[in-house]
């Protein structure tokens, strides 16, 4: 079957079953987002609270292995039921595929049963294949199966873009990246094959690797056209509707709020009917190829009374859908009337904007300050004389040329160093220096203490001891990736302001922390949720594109950081200041999952 006809005609099997499709997927995706994903979230958040670990993170991974081994225990078997929550996912959907494809008419209890009894092929040896395959394969290269219970495994942007500055470490990245979306190719009948054969992973591996022998790129190239196909018809209808509700936004103004609910609620239809079409069509490229090479039966029945099935099947999505309108309608309201939009703070990343000067440098401040951002950003360390400086690396080699530690010189020597960066020179600054010249200038300072293991006993009481009243009478506030920092803060000054940074979002922590500095590619609606409900804030960084800038406003983040503050108010002017109800959809589109990433499934 030539790449154009298996488009063709997977795109009139899902039309010709499109209510079955959308009960199935989307009855499935509901089942995962609404009922196991907060079981596993509240009973990991419990697993973490009964061993009195108030955070977890790679900062702290180490030391809750060592003194917390029953915590971990729990946390692996709660891991491994999940990954076997994965597997019957993918079961459940793959076997309703089949049927629905073939015309079998099955009683949905026997359907669930069918995907439970998957489970028989499930050995020692092949839960663990398992767990390497969902855990490495599927969110890295992510090639057609993904699932929100996955969500959580990603690199996050800060240690990618930190790669991508380095050329060796890139290349690396890099052919990591091939290799596994080579592999996720090469295995993509296994989860199938793995579900409808009674063997074991090991031989269904095997199998996997035999049948997509010499069809690598027959199978790129028909991924790739369902998703530029999709994408195609969703943007297509997305230009359309945008144009009708310009024109109502214009010329039929008494209108355009209607006009907006209804039209931002057939995009959000026309959306998730288009991605459970794209994860029934990239499904059926794995499936199709197991079929072809006869290691999945192709069922066949007779279809006596399929037509009636099919109907009411069909009323039955069509009252899913007006379900899900309902529900749109109202939020849909909510939105375009501006009630969900707050302006967070605007955060000057090391007190640069757009590169106009030395990061962490007192020029840079002044320059910056101008652009009236709500708080700059900066970063101190303890010098060898038990000062602060204003540095961001541990090393000063890339900023001054000089291969050493903050650490290792007296405040003396480090200020009579100059950095370098941007074209621009600086002298480094010291903290006191640099404070005061953000009080003349009434700018209020995200003061990050960072910590190495050389740093004196006492820096924490030093540094509240000399900078505690000033920072307070600023209304300035304090971050730290060290949560000993942070807690330290709270129990001996607790009316400072103080943030923790949090690199890696897993487990939502808790902390008497005022807030939490979380990298930007992880945050998401239900941490910010739960920070509000705990009555803790929730920043963002380093937010630099205004795509990224899109996605935290619609998240609702109470802060930014950015490395461009003049684009960020830009952005966030934009989106207060009574955009029309045609660039709302643009707007809230634009937050909705890409088609050319893996179908949620």
């Amino acid at each position: 079957m030539t790449i154009w006809r298996f488009y063709t005609h997977n795109a009139r099997e899902f039309f010709r079953h499109w209510g079955t499709y959308i009960i199935l997927i989307g009855g499935t995706n509901l089942f995962i987002s609404t009922l196991l994903i907060p079981i596993f979230t509240n009973l990991a958040q419990l697993i973490v609270a009964m061993g009195h670990v108030s955070y977890l993170s790679y900062t702290n991974f180490l030391q809750v292995m060592t003194q917390k081994p029953l915590t971990v225990l729990l946390l692996a078997l709660l891991l491994i039921v999940m990954m076997l929550a994965v597997y019957w996912q993918f079961a459940f959907t793959i076997i309703g595929l089949q049927a629905i494809y073939h015309d079998q008419r099955q009683p949905f209890w026997q359907h669930v049963k069918a995907s439970f009894i998957s489970f028989k092929n499930l050995r020692p040896l092949s839960v663990l294949l398992l767990l390497g395959y969902f855990i490495v394969i599927l969110p890295f290269g992510h090639i057609i199966f993904s699932s929100r219970l996955l969500d959580k495994i990603q690199i996050p942007d800060f240690i990618v873009t930190f790669i991508t500055t380095k050329p060796l470490l890139s290349a690396i990245l890099l052919t990591i990246y091939v290799v596994i979306l080579y592999f996720a190719v090469r295995l993509i009948t296994f989860v199938p094959i793995l579900v409808t054969q009674k063997i074991s992973a090991k031989k269904a591996l095997q199998q996997s690797w035999r049948v997509t022998k010499h069809r690598f790129w027959g199978v790129v190239f028909r991924v790739a056209l369902v998703n530029i196909m999709n994408l195609i018809v969703a943007y297509g209808i997305e230009l359309g509707i945008y144009l009708l509700q310009h024109y109502f936004d214009v010329s039929v103004q008494k209108w355009a709020l209607t006009a907006g609910i209804i039209n931002l609620g057939i995009v959000q239809l026309v959306f998730e009917l288009l991605a459970v079409c794209n994860t029934m069509m990239l499904l059926r490229v794995a499936i199709q190829l197991a079929e072809e090479a006869q290691l999945i039966p192709a069922v066949t029945v007779q279809k006596t009374l399929v037509i009636r099935h099919r109907i009411w099947r069909r009323v039955f999505a069509v009252l899913i859908l007006l379900g899900f309108a309902g529900t749109y309608s109202l939020y849909n309201y909510v939105y375009l009337k501006g009630m969900t939009r707050n302006a967070p703070l605007v955060i000057s990343h090391r007190g640069v904007d757009d590169g106009n000067g030395v990061q962490n440098t007192i020029p840079a401040l002044q320059k910056t300050s101008k652009e009236h951002p709500d708080m700059v950003e900066m970063d101190i360390h303890e010098t060898k004389d038990n000062q602060f400086i204003v540095m961001h690396d541990e090393n000063l080699q890339d900023l001054t040329g000089v291969n050493a530690k903050p650490r290792d010189l007296t405040l003396a020597q480090l200020t009579k160093l100059t950095a370098r960066e941007n074209g621009q020179a600086a002298k480094v600054a010291s903290f006191d220096d640099y404070l005061s010249a953000a009080e003349k200038l009434h700018q209020k300072l995200l003061v990050e203490i960072k910590t190495t293991k050389q740093d004196s006993p006492n820096m924490l009481n030093n540094f509240i001891q000399k900078y505690e009243k000033r920072l307070l009478a600023d209304k300035d506030q304090i971050h730290s990736l060290d949560y000993n920092v942070v807690a330290g803060l709270k129990k001996k000054a607790p009316k400072l302001f103080v943030s923790y940074i949090m690199p890696y979002n897993l487990i939502f922590p808790r902390t008497k922390a005022n807030a939490y500095t979380m990298e930007m590619s992880t945050v998401d609606a239900d941490f910010v949720t739960q920070a509000s409900a705990a009555k803790q804030k929730t920043y963002a960084w380093t937010v630099d594109d205004e795509n990224s800038m899109q996605k935290m406003l619609f998240l609702n983040v109470d802060g930014i950081i950015s490395d461009d503050v003049t684009t960020l108010q830009q952005v966030i002017k934009a989106n207060l200041d009574h955009p029309s109800y045609a660039k709302q959809i643009l707007q809230f589109n634009s937050n909705l999952p890409s088609f050319g990433s893996a179908p949620e499934n």
